[in-house]
This record gives structure tokens, C-alpha cells and sequence, in this order.
């Protein structure tokens, strides 16, 4: 494995057309790093807010069009109350600590996931961020919240019984997604502590390439960890149906 100033330099070398358009990141292993530090599992959760901070600044000087985090799982409300209350709280966090950076990036966020179960003030953080960031188009910051694929599929069934009667095409279908046709499936779904995508649903496209750090909790998560997995994703053949 190339060391850590290797990387650097390679990805610096790196020609455009070779970096993932988007990164999708599973921010897997914050509470595992929380047992294994003695701590409670909300504190595993802040540490792993920091990290993701840190990947998004890491990233912004690069041609990466697309960065997606996946705060909260669809299935993550079986957690108990008091730890979903705080996760909302660390939400809100990340769009107030990172807005000002999009902002100046020229970037837009965007949500994805349901709305109707998240709290009043989360949303309306989420509503000011979309807002005040829909005339960019430099990059887009994404932040899935009660965000899975089969739910996303029943919702675009549901609104798909609005649609006027005829021809559904592919361009309608990602018009049903929750970003609105603006996101397209992850060139690079990125994941620590375990090898598998879990509910990605489109975000998994035919294209997708993984790349796994299972022995990795979120929070342990470097800056080099990234560049390997860009590196990773440019050394991959991907014939695309030839």
C-alpha cells in the first residue's frame, strides 16, 4: 500500500475524467467506536459528525461532483428515542456548521429521504439549506435522512399514480426520485466497518463500484482512506455493457 504522501501525490496526478463524479459515503460504526472507547453512544456519533465534516472539506478541491452522506436509515428508528433525538440534533449541526462552506463553493444541498417523520426544526433547517442554495451548480452536498431505497420505491409508486397516462421513461423515473433527477446513482459508494451497501436502493447503480474498509469504524476514518478509495475507483475497468 502506497504511503500516505504517495497518495497524496497520486491523486494530485490524478487526470479529471478518472475521479467518481459521485462519492456516496456510509458512515458506518460510530456507536461500535463509542463501546470499544468507553464512552456513550452519542459521543460515537459526534466523532463521527467530525469525520464527515472532514471528507466533505477533503473533497472540495477535487472534481467530485456529487458528495452524498447517509446520516439515517429508514430502519435506524428502531433505535431508542433518546439516541434518535440526539442523531436529529447532530443533523442539524452539519447544516449549520457546513451551509456557509457550500454557500461559498458555489454548492447545493440537497435532501434525501422522507420528510414526513423528521422534527419541525430539522426540517426547516433542511427547507432553508435547499432554499438557499437551489441556484448552484458548482457541486452538490446531499444528507440522506430516513433515506432507503424500497421506501423511496413506494413513494415514487404513489406519486406515479398523479402522472398523466402513457409512456414512463427513464427520465420520468429519475424526475420520481427524491432528488429530482439532479442525483444519479454513485460512481463510488464508499463504506467503513462492513462490506455491504445495505438498503442503498439506485443509489447502487449498474456503474457503481465499492470500495469497503470493514476493519474501519467511521470515526477512524483518514483523509487517506478517501484517496485510496478514489484511486481504487479509478483503476477499475468498467466496460459498461461492452
Amino acid at each position: 500500500m502506497a504511503s500516505k504522501k504517495q497518495a497524496y501525490t497520486a491523486l494530485e496526478n490524478l487526470p479529471e475524467d478518472k475521479f467518481p463524479k459521485h462519492i456516496f459515503i456510509i458512515p458506518d460504526g460510530n456507536r461500535r467506536y463509542a463501546k470499544k472507547m468507553g464512552r456513550p453512544k452519542l459521543w460515537g456519533h459526534t466523532q463521527g459528525f467530525k469525520t464527515a465534516l472532514k471528507l466533505l472539506r477533503f473533497l472540495r478541491p477535487y472534481p467530485v461532483k456529487t458528495v452524498t452522506l447517509w446520516g439515517f436509515s429508514s430502519d435506524n428508528w428502531k433505535r431508542d428515542k433518546k439516541e434518535i433525538e440526539g442523531l436529529m440534533k447532530i443533523f442539524g449541526l452539519i447544516i449549520d456548521k457546513y451551509l456557509n462552506e457550500v454557500l461559498k463553493d458555489k454548492g447545493r444541498f440537497i435532501h434525501l429521504g422522507r420528510r414526513d417523520r423528521l422534527p419541525k426544526n430539522l426540517l426547516k433547517k433542511i427547507k432553508y439549506a435547499e432554499n438557499k442554495t437551489r441556484q448552484n451548480s458548482r457541486r452538490i452536498v446531499a444528507l440522506a435522512l430516513d433515506f432507503a431505497g424500497e421506501d423511496q420505491d413506494i413513494r415514487m409508486l404513489e406519486k406515479a399514480k398523479d402522472l398523466p397516462h402513457g409512456k414512463i421513461d427513464e427520465e420520468t423515473l429519475w424526475g420520481l426520485r427524491d432528488s429530482k433527477g439532479l442525483i444519479r446513482s454513485a460512481d463510488l459508494i464508499f463504506r467503513t466497518s462492513e462490506t455491504r451497501v445495505s438498503d442503498v436502493g439506485w443509489i447502487n447503480g449498474k456503474h457503481t463500484v465499492l470500495y469497503f474498509l470493514p476493519d474501519k469504524l467511521f470515526p477512524e476514518t483518514e483523509e487517506k482512506d478517501m484517496i485510496d478509495a478514489i484511486l481504487y475507483y479509478a483503476r477499475t475497468k468498467r466496460n459498461e455493457g461492452v
